[in-house]
């Protein structure tokens, strides 16, 4: 695994749970939440990950973010749950977003 892809992915990974702090307060938050799973893809590319392994590394790490969420944060848990679909969604069903 790429040290720099990982590094790349906490650091959005962050953004993206401010983004579902943000959601709490009913801030509209999606199109930010999308555009910060393609650029981190992206980023994670740029620094040497292939495709696959750039979803998996911030689907893992999202997924570990929903762990620990309290279950009664219910828009904060909307976000991370729907970062992590786009993720899938932009590796599966739109390649040239991550290439």
């Amino acid at each position: 695994m790429c040290t720099n892809a990982m590094s790349i992915a906490l650091r959005h990974v962050k953004i993206i749970a401010r983004l579902g702090d943000m959601s709490e307060h009913d801030e509209p938050v999606d199109e930010l939440v999308r555009t910060t799973v393609r650029n981190c893809l992206l980023a994670m590319q740029a620094a040497g990950a292939e495709a696959a392994d750039a979803a998996e590394i911030i689907e893992e790490l999202l997924q570990h973010e929903l762990e620990l969420l309290p279950l009664e944060k219910e828009k904060f848990r909307h976000v991370l749950e729907a970062a992590h679909l786009h993720a899938e969604y932009l590796v599966v069903s739109d390649r040239k977003f991550l290439h």
